[in-house]
């Protein structure tokens, strides 16, 4: 019974130190692009984000709010990455296992909502990742799905990514409305947009796909946390893309 829990406990670490490294590495490249920056230019112009959200409307984020947010990320990826090296069991294998399929319980949610002979396509793992407290604050309201972490990117058809890159009538960025199939298994209706960082030379340093709109309805019901580790998933019905969010339990991490 114990060396189960110390394998399971291992197990968990095992996939907060990839996720962490993964983030880790997202991190230094950005750090690696202010150094550059700085080295060009005594003064910086103010990162400008481009979102999609509630109202449509684009804010500036000032330097200090970015830092203190990639310091808040950072610090939740190395804790993750320290408890992993001080669990460890000795076992020694470094192999990462494979993803974890789709609970049979969101099979069945699948199921029912497509009721009356309705078409469902295979579900695609768009990413697996841990939450950091960008993720849950109240103020931030989005899910970020960093483009370097999507494990399968063909979840949006070539029309619905063309469509995220472009404006409406208001010059306001586009956004996709998505049923998603909550951890609870209760549904709700997100914002799917995408985020581009420009630098000051007007190209991108970083590109993410958002889930926003009600996604703070989706935290506060479903008790998430920062370092709990979920997987999102797509599906289609009647081709209408829809999405499910795992929770992963910490036993199984």
């Amino acid at each position: 019974m114990q060396q189960t829990q110390r394998r399971e406990e291992n197990n968990r670490f095992k996939t907060l130190a990839r996720l962490a490294y993964q983030r880790l590495q997202e991190l230094n490249e950005a750090d690696e692009q202010k150094k550059k920056k700085r080295n060009k230019r005594k003064f910086r112009s103010k990162p400008v984000f481009e979102i999609a959200d509630d109202n449509d409307w684009e804010v500036e984020h000032e330097e200090q709010q970015e830092q203190e947010e990639e310091y808040s990320d950072r610090k939740a990826a190395a804790a993750a990455s320290k408890r992993r090296k001080s669990s460890s069991s000795g076992e020694g294998s470094s192999s990462q296992p494979p993803p974890r399929p789709l609970p049979e319980d969101f099979k069945k949610a699948i199921r029912r909502l497509a009721r009356g002979g309705k078409r469902v396509t295979e579900e695609k793992l768009v990413i697996e990742k841990g939450l950091f407290k960008t993720d849950l604050a109240k103020g931030n309201n989005r899910l970020s799905i960093p483009f370097t972490q999507v494990l399968d990117h063909t979840f949006l058809t070539d029309e619905e990514t063309r469509f995220l890159t472009t404006r409406d009538g208001n010059n306001k960025m586009n956004f996709k409305e998505v049923t998603i199939i909550e951890p609870s298994l209760e549904l709700e209706k997100v914002k799917l947009c995408r985020w581009d960082m420009n630098k000051a030379n007007g190209k991108n340093t970083s590109s993410n796909y958002v889930l926003n709109g009600a996604w703070s309805n989706v935290v506060q019901r479903n008790n998430l946390e920062p370092d709990d580790v979920v997987q999102l998933w797509s599906f289609r019905i009647d081709q209408e893309l829809h999405l499910a969010l795992v929770k992963i339990p910490h036993n199984n991490n």
